[in-house]
């Protein structure tokens, strides 16, 4: 019988789609994800229609960043400490009632934030549980492709999300879209089960208490160079897209004066950039990044943003946003390759605990100093500011990376 070409391009293209376990679990998290775009816009419309308060949107997010601050530096050290399969079973299925919970959102709007903070903490530890299994199912070398089109699968949920969450939403009303999200995660949680238990199990470590193995896990990250660059890096990033979220508002509606319109334009061309970036990143990348090369691609992230705060207009904009869009997804998967393949898998939920909370850090200075820049310098201004700085301590990064060599560190397994 004559092979589908089609398949077959992209099995040599994309050679993670060679693992049946792994595409298993692509689908049911792609699935997810778009379930997740649905809960994400019904939440918000629900909450803002019951409060008409835009402080009780604001608290939703306030309380995902204290969940990551507060409980996420645990759940690295349960993720590398129970049995993985078991752990993704019954977080995803965690995170199916949890889902379907929020329907109770709509009696009492104050239920959001347990609710929110509990499924977050629960995303806290599914999250680093499964980037530690992926390694697990497919080559080293073929962790950027198998990365990369989990990035695209995500992406093209995330721009058909909240559009058809919106038709739904007028349709079949919010408990619908949250009972669908619920569906989903019941979906990985199945797909997850048959994965082999052998293939993600780590030895179990009796006698050490979960504050203990998350001490361990902060001595392994800050003595590896690669782990501690990485980690400055996640909190840089994430504190200047904070600030490009902020900013870029009154610099479309007040500079470039191109509307809300334009805006969703805007975010629009930075999805399609992150697709186009990271499939080609996918299709051409087969050996695993270096830590240079991370860092540098992280640093570029601000050039495109530093252009279009000082040529405020709709092209320009919109041109930055695709090229901002490839940086930043090419750079997303970079890191988590490198991460994957160099840090030992007994450390790997920890380690990718720790850059969630790197992440939710970087918000934190955001919060007390943009509006003070905004004031002083203007919202371009802001901008121009933050991309300056990004790039000058990305300089400082990129040389603490080549000071010995521009190749990833190895890192033993441990006894």
């Amino acid at each position: 019988m004559r092979a589908n070409p089609i398949r077959a391009w992209l099995n040599r293209h994309y050679p993670a789609l060679e693992h049946p376990l792994y595409v298993r679990l692509l689908w049911a998290t792609a699935f997810s994800s778009l379930g997740s775009q649905f809960t994400v816009l019904a939440l918000s419309v629900a909450v803002f229609t019951a409060t008409g308060s835009v402080a009780s949107l604001a608290g939703v997010w306030a309380v995902r960043v204290a969940s990551r601050l507060l409980i996420q530096p645990f759940t690295g050290a349960l993720a590398d400490r129970w049995d993985r399969r078991q752990t993704l079973v019954g977080g995803y299925l965690l995170s199916a009632l949890l889902s379907a919970s929020l329907i109770l959102v709509l009696i009492e709007p104050l239920l959001v934030y347990p609710l929110v903070f509990l499924i977050q903490s629960v995303e806290g530890l599914v999250s680093p549980t499964m980037a530690a299994v992926v390694p697990s199912l497919v080559p080293k070398e073929t962790l950027v492709s198998a990365n990369a089109l989990r990035v695209v699968l995500t992406k093209v949920t995330a721009s058909l999300g909240p559009a058809l969450a919106g038709l739904l939403y007028g349709l079949v009303g919010p408990v619908w879209l949250f009972i669908f999200d619920a569906l989903t995660f019941a979906g990985v949680a199945y797909a997850v089960l048959g994965l082999p238990s052998a293939l993600v199990t780590v030895p179990s470590r009796r006698g050490a208490s979960v504050w203990a193995e998350a001490a361990e896990g902060v001595r392994f990250a800050v003595t590896r160079r690669t782990v501690v660059i990485i980690l400055a890096l996640s909190m840089l990033t994430s504190l200047f897209w904070r600030v490009v979220e902020i900013v870029m508002v009154p610099i479309s509606l007040e500079v470039a004066q191109i509307g809300a319109a334009g805006l969703g334009l805007l975010y629009t061309s930075l999805t399609l950039g992150g697709v186009v970036g990271v499939a080609t990143l996918g299709a051409l990348k087969k050996g695993i990044p270096g830590l240079a090369w991370v860092v540098l691609l992280n640093t570029l992230l601000a050039v495109p943003m530093l252009l279009g705060a000082t040529f405020p207009t709709f092209p320009m904009l919109l041109a930055v946003f695709f090229l901002s869009g490839i940086l930043f997804d090419i750079s997303g998967v970079a890191t988590q390759s490198l991460l994957q393949a160099v840090v030992s898998k007994h450390f790997l939920g920890r380690v990718f605990s720790l850059v969630n909370v790197s992440l939710a850090l970087g918000v934190l200075p955001v919060l007390a100093l943009v509006d003070p820049l905004v004031r002083w310098l203007g919202s371009a201004g802001a901008l121009q500011i933050t991309s300056l700085a990004v790039c000058s301590l990305g300089v400082v990064l990129y040389i603490a990376a080549k000071v010995r060599d521009g190749s990833a560190e190895k890192m033993e397994e441990p006894a």
